[in-house]
This record gives C-alpha cells, structure tokens and sequence, in this order.
C-alpha cells in the first residue's frame, strides 16, 4: 500500500500564507472519523455496570456519587456510661492505670475473642448461636471500636459522629492541656481493621434483596470509614496527650489498609453487587494520605 505524500513544510524563515489553507468540509471531517468499521458503537454500555470479565465497560459519572448516608445510624447499641472507663464526671483522668489498663486488655480479648467464636460457629459448627448475618457481626465490631476510642477519647463516645468531623479542622495544639489517655490501644484497632474483610469475604449477601444489601454495605463502609479516620487521628497526633501512632504500627496499617482497598471490589464483583465506586475509592483515603508522607 502507497503511503501519503509528506505536505511539504515551510523553510527556516519563510512566512506561511494561512489564506491558502483548505478548510475541511463535512466530507472531510467524516473521513476522519477513526472508529473502526467493524465496531458497533450502538452497542457500548454507558456506564460501568458490569463485573464480567473481557467485557468493555465504561466509566458514568453517577457511578462516583455516594451510595451510602454516612449520617444514617449504625445501632451498634454500645452503651460507653456502663464500661466504667472514665470517671463519674464522663470526663478522662488521663492515661489508665496499670490495673485499670489490665482490665481494658482483658476486656478488648474477650469481645474480639467472642466475635471470632460466634463467626466461627455460624460456619455451621454451631449455626444457633452464630451470626445469623454479616450486619450483627459488624455492629459487634463496632462496639469493640467504641469501647477502644473511648478509652482514648471519651468526648466522642460513639464513634459514628467522628464521621461528621473535619480532620483539617484539628491539629495536635487543641490537645497540648490534655493529658495522655494512650498505652498502645492502636493494636487492638489494627486487629480489628485486619479481620473485617476476612469476615466479610465469608458471607454471601448475593441472595439478600436490595433494602438488606443496602443496610449490609451502609454498616461495612461506615465501619472502615470510622476506622479511616481514627488512625488518620492517631497517625497526626491529634488524640489527648498528642501521642502519635508508632512507625510500626504505622507499616502494618498501610499494608492492611491497601489490602482491604483491594479485595473489596473483588468482594461486590462476586456478589454481583454493582456500584459504591465512590465508597470504594474512600477506603483509608486519609490513613494512606499520611502514611505516605
């Protein structure tokens, strides 16, 4: 095949005349169309919908609007007045005692130890005293994230309302008169922040109808978005006592954290669950952000 003739260009110094330019007609601008005459264009889908494999989807601007009301409530039913953790005030006395701190380990073990036995039962060793669902386990969950950000700050006893937070609206200076209220709670929030999408992968919420799917996903994503920002919290010193996660905490919540930002997508594709694009992409926006810095 014969290759076009190269248009010949202007010399070093020499004017182009542009009043000699051709301008392209309709015909032209047809010509130039470069869609491939064996594509079927009629038949692109207009928005990305679909999980199949080798299956060309597109990207829609609604796929990236929230799906969930982070102000809708979670009833984790967690009652912090009653965990006797600060005084009778409801104010802190600061950092635990060692006894005090011995009951919170003890405490934190057996709620994260119950959760992992009631999932375990509900594998069909014991399904009657299982987790009849995914949605009771994260409330469970979510009651032990209560009871661990209250022992660091029991201004917030329920962790929903952190949601509502600007966190470029704290720096650690709020906190310089505070006194330290942390002895290593972050370990306990990383166990959890590991083993929520462990949990997760092993329910199948395909066969629930869509009200129940939605509630399932409202709890799930509320749950990782609160954790998000607690270590976002943790991570910048933004906490009573300004004390800052540790580097090695640190290293093990980005490794879990972009895990999880992984496997989710994978987890709607085989529950054919389509959407939450935008919540997906929120995953540890801000715990990542900061452990990169």
């Amino acid at each position: 095949m014969s290759e076009p003739a190269t248009p010949r260009h202007a010399r070093p110094n020499e004017q182009l005349d542009i009043s000699k330019i051709r301008q392209l007609d309709e015909n032209d601008m047809m010509d130039l169309d470069l869609v491939s005459e064996t594509e079927n264009v009629e038949s692109r889908p207009e928005s990305k919908r679909s999980y199949v494999e080798d299956e060309q989807v597109y990207d829609d601007v609604d796929d990236f609007r929230p799906e969930i009301n982070i102000n809708s409530p979670f009833s984790s039913g967690t009652n912090m007045e009653q965990l006797n953790v600060s005084s009778g005030s409801g104010r802190p006395r600061g950092r635990l005692s060692l006894s005090q701190q011995s009951k919170f380990i003890s405490y934190c073990d057996e709620q994260v130890m119950n959760v992992q036995r009631k999932f375990v039962q509900s594998r069909g060793l014991n399904i009657q005293n299982g987790y009849s669902g995914l949605s009771p386990l994260l409330q469970d969950l979510k009651s032990v994230v209560d009871f661990i950000w209250y022992s660091i700050d029991s201004s917030t006893p329920n962790t929903e309302k952190l949601l509502l937070q600007d966190l470029s609206e704290l720096s650690r200076d709020q906190f310089s008169d505070s006194k330290s209220t942390y002895f290593g709670q972050t370990a306990y929030l990383i166990r959890v922040a590991d083993d929520v999408m462990d949990y997760t992968g092993k329910f199948e919420i395909a066969q629930l109808d869509l009200a129940e799917q939605a509630s399932v996903l409202s709890k799930l994503f509320k749950l990782l978005f609160i954790l998000d920002h607690i270590f976002a919290r943790l991570l910048d010193g933004t906490i009573p006592g300004k004390t800052k996660m540790s580097a090695t905490d640190a290293v093990r919540l980005r490794a879990i954290a972009e895990r999880s930002r992984t496997r989710m997508p994978g987890y709607l594709g085989a529950q054919k669950i389509h959407g939450y694009h935008y919540e997906v992409s929120k995953i540890y926006e801000e715990s990542l952000e900061r452990c990169s810095d």
